[in-house]
């Protein structure tokens, strides 16, 4: 009964907390790369100095590939002429650090001391052996170096370091722990980083765009707002638009249920505001946060309006940016 009643126990706590969880929506905005002095549209790509991660393959794959709103950033070059950039690099560190430590476990299957029954004929273990299992924690670790410099003039244009890791821990309960390097392990894992790393050099190189998870306010106020259980159950219908991503459809209900509230719901303003700047229509869901920012005095709600209204205003300023450097 007690093994039924915790099943049922842990049931109902996801569901709860499932139904508590915060409702969010994923939106994106388009930044700017790190260099605000020279327009690169041409690149040309050096060999890497010392690379056997793949760093050099990773990099020029993403900087072949990459698009915003479906044109091409960049045009890679084989020789100087034409060219605005030339990267350089060195992989300055691609390693493997293995600390071996071990594991205490009781093994039931071998007793170490029996007491006898004299009564039952019949022997009962009192204490089991334990044994010791190898087990390993391993830190990959990638560091690299770039250098965009112009051709001819040799001019650094930027340059930076990358350095990241990663880190995992197996342990060898039921094989032979072997004592020698995984290389073809360290190689795989470490490509891996490399190819998070040229990643993270496309976005400083080149516009690119920054993914938020915002919060969906997704019930009514009944202390600042009268409504009836027909609008409530509108506005919950909304929320699982939004939620499943029909922002056309959601933007219809809403719009809808602004006029019935004639205006007077910030849950609603906010919710359009939310939808406009998942739109990329930034400077709507501005006036449309600071609509919203007006029709409440809840600190809780405030806050996450007051972010809305720094966000948009100042990922309007990074979009313009970003446009300016694009081909």
């Amino acid at each position: 009964m007690r093994i039924v009643f915790n099943i049922f126990l842990a049931v109902v706590l996801t569901l709860f907390f499932s139904a508590c969880s915060t409702k969010r929506l994923t939106i994106k905005s388009l930044y700017p790369s790190k260099i605000e002095k020279d327009k690169i549209y041409t690149i040309r790509v050096d060999r890497f100095y010392r690379d056997d991660v793949n760093q050099t393959a990773s990099l020029v794959d993403k900087i072949a590939n990459k698009t915003i709103d479906n044109k091409r950033v960049f045009e890679l070059k084989n020789n100087d002429f034409g060219t605005d950039a030339i990267l350089t690099g060195e992989v300055l560190n691609s390693s493997l650090d293995i600390q071996v430590y071990y594991r205490t476990e009781v093994d039931y299957a071998r007793c170490r001391y029996y007491r006898y029954d004299e009564r039952s004929k019949s022997k009962q273990c009192i204490e089991y052996r334990t044994r010791l299992i190898p087990c390993e924690k391993r830190e990959y670790n990638v560091t690299t170096n770039i250098k965009l410099i112009k051709p001819i003039t040799n001019n650094l244009i930027y340059a930076k370091t990358y350095d990241k890791s990663s880190f995992d821990s197996m342990c060898y309960d039921y094989h032979p722990y072997p004592f020698y390097s995984n290389t073809s392990d360290k190689f795989r894992v470490n490509s891996q980083i490399a190819n998070d790393i040229a990643s993270d050099i496309l976005d400083d190189i080149s516009p690119h765009y920054v993914y938020y998870d915002i919060e969906i306010i997704d019930e009514l106020n009944k202390e600042t707002l009268i409504f009836s259980k027909e609008q409530e159950k509108k506005f919950e219908k909304v929320v699982e638009l939004i939620l499943t991503k029909n922002l056309d459809l959601a933007k219809i209900e809403l719009e809808k249920l602004d006029n019935e509230f004639n205006g007077k719901s910030f849950e609603v303003i906010y919710n359009l505001a939310l939808i406009n700047e998942a739109y990329n229509q930034l400077q709507v869901a501005n006036q449309l946060y600071n609509k919203a920012k007006l029709l409440t005095l809840d600190p809780e709600y405030l806050e996450l309006i007051n972010f809305g209204i720094s966000r948009t205003s100042k990922n309007l300023e990074e979009k313009i940016k970003a446009k300016s450097q694009l081909p």
